[in-house]
């Protein structure tokens, strides 16, 4: 059953990905992934994004929010916040200077595009789940806010001696959308998150995570679905994040939810991006011409920390 679009939603996105592309053989001939080769493609992996050293995992944001501003029209002055987050936390340089310590990306990201009366904030420590969370606190605060819209950008850069964490081969992107009021498109019917705090060390206790993991997934998304009042069966399309496909398998097995609703295109494409896979899915399935109006649309992913999230859309 199709429902009622709420009035708040993701109206416009964009993503960027380093030019340096190599494909699984190559990472594994350069040792930059543990496992076989057969075993990643069997698990769905074909190629890996780098950032190389000419290239700035700033630039990748700001041109990705440049553009999603653009493509919006919106007014800059009814951008209330403009949000940064990152997965992975950026390591300062130890010989930097006090002082430069305090030198803040998001609010340079601010001044570059012109925003001068947002809020600018930087989140992290939520892995692969902690835009969700983003989303969910734009959502609460245009509900009790004048202004339009919010921006909200993300990037993720890894080493580049090691491309795969927990059998998934990992990418550098950055992507940028907007939630706004009235939006014609992804509108938020519901979020639900679950924590578990004991796996905060993931390193450690690697093998009850992995153990916690199905489990605890299929309970968030089913828990999502039944505060939305909406059955499994009224789910059109499953956008996930893009870890190895067999898992993907096991969780459509649980659910009860076919395997052909799960687009699962850019696990090949592109690998795992740590916070950027579901603006890449969501703008490259629209491109593609994939959803419809009125298609419900569940966005499920897995955070270190640990956190599992899943966001009910209906386009």
């Amino acid at each position: 059953m199709k429902k009622q679009k709420p009035s708040i939603g993701i109206s416009h996105y964009n993503y960027a990905l380093p030019s340096k592309r190599m494909s699984i053989d190559e990472l594994a001939a350069d040792g930059k992934v543990t496992s076989e080769v057969a075993f990643l493609r069997d698990t769905g992996f074909e190629n890996s994004y780098l950032l190389s050293k000419d290239e700035s995992a700033y630039k990748l944001v700001r041109e990705c929010a440049a553009a999603t501003i653009a493509e919006s029209s919106i007014d800059r002055d009814q951008i209330d916040t403009l949000f940064l987050y990152r997965g992975v936390p950026k390591q300062q340089a130890k010989d930097k200077e006090l002082l430069d310590r305090f030198s803040y990306p998001v609010a340079q990201l601010a001044d570059d595009l012109g925003l001068t009366r947002v809020r600018p904030l930087a989140v992290s420590q939520q892995g692969c789940g902690g835009l969700f969370s983003v989303i969910d606190i734009a959502q609460d605060i245009l509900q009790t806010n004048s202004k339009k819209a919010i921006l909200c950008v993300a990037v993720d850069i890894l080493p580049a001696d090691n491309r795969e964490v927990m059998y998934n081969v990992m990418s550098d992107a950055a992507g940028a959308f907007l939630i706004t009021k009235e939006s014609d498109r992804n509108a938020i019917i519901n979020f639900h998150q679950q924590f578990q705090s004991y796996y905060w060390e993931a390193k450690e206790r690697e093998q009850e995570l992995l153990s916690a993991y199905f489990p605890r997934a299929q309970q968030t998304i089913e828990k999502s679905l039944r505060l939305a009042n909406v059955n499994i069966s009224d789910v059109d399309w499953v956008v996930p994040h893009n870890i190895n496909r067999r898992s993907w398998e096991v969780l459509s097995g649980l659910l009860d939810i076919s395997q052909e609703k799960i687009w699962i295109d850019n696990i090949a494409r592109v690998g795992h991006t740590v916070s950027c896979d579901h603006i890449i899915n969501l703008h490259d399935m629209e491109a593609g011409g994939v959803i419809n109006q009125g298609d419900i649309l569940l966005l499920f992913t897995f955070g270190f920390g640990a956190n599992w999230s899943c966001l009910l859309l209906e386009y």
